[in-house]
């Protein structure tokens, strides 16, 4: 693949099926026990050659972009890290078509971050295995070597263990993401240091979806856990009225992904997903219908391509 020109890779949003959090380490982070899995809502993202000496430039077009930039974007991080990892000249321009909310729980940058690192693996023709790959993506941030894996995981230590699961084909869920202007945020190491010690828990509830999902079967709804909503129940008495809301016009089971504020309901066969999306966003926010997506879609690459 010496003429390769451009790669385009997909970046998928992702939701817990259970996130615990177990305790504090001695190096500052935390030890969680998550059962994540990728879904159809995705970023795209489309790196080019440059000139040799051009150096890095980058574009990024979507709901919300305004407010990300270059040195506040995990995935021009990513490229850097990767480029002085592999001993590889830097030239190259970004093209990133965001579709994930940002700073919604849905893991938008680090699935960009992986995206990258997949690309630039293709683009530069390092032929790094998933596992070398997931090392440099730890260094990145906690879930992005998720990313690098896609579909359904069971992560561990501080989510760069990897256990991968059986793909759950086309089950279809509903994101309801709030209105990020009119909502106060807890960015999620805020949300870490506010989390007290009796709400650690030993993993149960992750272990559980884990050992269902390992059998090809839908994760029980009474192990859909996350030790982020006792938080946010506790402190942000905002969120918690729009959950409310939600809730009163017929989202009696959602859960939180990640740290949120995002939240999903499973959809039933047979229902009228246009009414009930159109529902919640005249309550706030945006609704995004999904399925979940298997781990060789979440994966996928374009090669020698235009920018979307």
């Amino acid at each position: 693949m010496t003429n390769l020109t451009s790669v385009r890779s997909i970046a998928p949003a992702k939701i817990n099926f259970a996130l615990e959090i177990l305790g504090k380490r001695s190096d500052g982070f935390h030890d969680i026990d998550t059962v994540m899995s990728t879904v159809s809502l995705a970023d795209s993202l489309t790196i080019t050659r440059a000139k040799p000496g051009a150096g890095l430039s980058y574009q990024v077009e979507g709901p919300g972009s305004a407010s990300l930039s270059e040195s506040e974007d995990i995935s021009c991080a990513a490229a850097r890290l990767f480029a002085e990892a592999s001993k590889t000249e830097l030239d190259i321009n970004i093209h990133l078509v965001k579709r994930i909310p940002i700073s919604a729980g849905l893991g938008g940058g680090s699935s960009d971050a992986a995206a990258m690192l997949r690309a630039l693996n293709i683009l530069w023709n390092l032929n790094w295995p998933d596992d070398r790959l997931s090392e440099l993506a730890s260094q990145i941030g906690s879930d992005v070597p998720f990313f690098i894996h896609g579909g359904i995981c069971h992560c561990t230590g501080r989510g760069e263990l990897i256990e991968k699961l059986p793909d759950l084909n086309n089950f279809r869920l509903l994101i309801l993401s709030p209105d990020l202007d009119t909502l106060v945020l807890n960015k999620t190491a805020s949300m870490f240091g506010s989390l007290a010690p009796t709400e650690f828990s030993e993993g149960k509830h992750a272990w559980r979806v884990a050992q269902r999902l390992s059998r090809g079967l839908p994760p029980p709804t009474n192990d859909l856990v996350n030790t982020f909503e006792k938080v946010i129940e506790r402190t942000n008495q905002t969120l918690n009225q729009r959950y409310a809301a939600y809730r009163s016009v017929g989202a009696l089971k959602i859960h939180l992904s990640g740290s949120g504020p995002s939240v999903f309901m499973f959809i039933h066969p047979g229902a009228d997903v246009e009414f009930l999306s159109q529902t919640f966003e005249n309550i706030g926010g945006r609704c995004f219908p999904v399925e979940t997506l298997s781990r060789r879609i979440s994966r996928e690459v374009e090669i020698n391509v235009g920018t979307l």
